[in-house]
């Protein structure tokens, strides 16, 4: 995956201060292509980005020495499975453990030449027909005019996106009566710090929807070469039976199509509008590697691939969404 955005400098650099407090960061021949940050107390390296990567690839080293694996743990998130790597390595003592975590919904446009196009082999006639004519609607109701931010953006601009960003979120996510992780204090402030510099390198993007001067929709997005990963998006509810939502994915897959990128990755958890638009479902795994010689190592690798196997439990049947709600209940006066 070439220049994937999770693996750029801005990323790891601004992801390190606001989750790593720029403690060090290790790198071990045996993965030469990630950096690592350590777990406080015990020998489990985690790669830089976890949780907040879209997709990572690596490749095993064939060349390595013994102490890069000796007692160690080594944890890759977000790994997905339709990525070409080199996961074989002559080192005896590591052993793997995969663990499937998220469904992934990706849009291949290889061979699209236009958004017509796709939809017409993605939707059926009358979801086409529908969502053409809300995009009319809109049009025609508010005059909505769209603008991507990619390359270049003023910070007048982008603090005035980014604070209206967050006020649709709060107030989309209150109305649901649930949480949204994005929205706690540390990950706010990371993609509101991170995306600014990667917008004016073109590693990221911000598409906004406008009535008039005020956004009623906006997608965050993130590139590598040829893919673009959708990030966050939200749309202001008030305009919800207009389906901002819709039309800013048709928005997204013109532009994609348009600037010749391979795919649209909606990345990982499953909504229904992500299965109604894909037309490729793949797998984010967890990649465990561990010291096979190692009784703390074999223990801590096996707590963690249970661990993350009763969280795939849960999420498969809404569990997860339960304890959002409760947490939600919870922090509502915080909100």
């Amino acid at each position: 995956m070439k220049g994937n955005p999770f693996l750029s400098e801005t990323f790891k650099t601004i992801w390190l201060n606001h989750f790593n407090c720029n403690k060090a960061y290790f790198i071990f021949g045996i993965i030469p292509k990630l950096e690592f940050v350590k777990n406080k107390y015990l020998p489990v390296f985690y790669n830089i980005g976890k949780t907040n990567t879209k997709g990572i690839s690596y490749d095993l080293s064939e060349a390595v020495d013994d102490k890069d694996c000796k007692g160690r743990v080594f944890i890759i998130y977000d790994v997905a499975n339709h990525t070409k790597m080199n996961t074989i390595s002559n080192q005896a003592n590591l052993k793997s453990r995969k663990i499937v975590q998220y469904p992934g919904f990706r849009c291949m446009l290889n061979k699209y030449n236009s958004l017509d196009a796709y939809m017409s082999d993605a939707l059926s006639r009358k979801s086409r027909y529908k969502f053409r004519s809300y995009r009319k609607k809109i049009e025609n109701a508010f005059g909505a005019r769209y603008k991507v931010y990619f390359g270049e953006i003023s910070n007048e601009d982008y603090k005035f996106i980014f604070s209206y960003f967050k006020t649709l979120l709060k107030k989309r996510f209150f109305k649901k009566k649930t949480v949204n992780n994005n929205l706690t204090f540390k990950e706010w402030e990371f993609y509101k710090e991170v995306t600014l510099p990667m917008i004016r390198k073109k590693e990221a993007a911000l598409f906004v929807m406008y009535d008039k001067g005020k956004p009623i929709a906006i997608t965050l997005t993130n590139f590598s070469e040829n893919i673009m990963y959708d990030v966050i998006r939200v749309f202001d509810i008030d305009y919800a039976r207009y389906r901002p939502g819709t039309i800013g994915i048709m928005k997204q897959l013109e532009w994609c199509i348009e600037h010749k990128l391979r795919a649209l990755d909606f990345a990982k958890g499953y909504f229904e509008y992500k299965k109604r638009w894909a037309n490729q479902i793949y797998w984010l795994e967890y990649h465990i590697y561990y010291d096979k010689k190692s009784f703390l190592s074999c223990t801590l690798a096996l707590i963690y691939s249970k661990f993350y196997d009763l969280k795939l439990f849960l999420r498969r049947h809404d569990l997860i969404n339960f304890a959002h709600k409760l947490s939600f209940i919870k922090n509502k006066k915080k909100i």
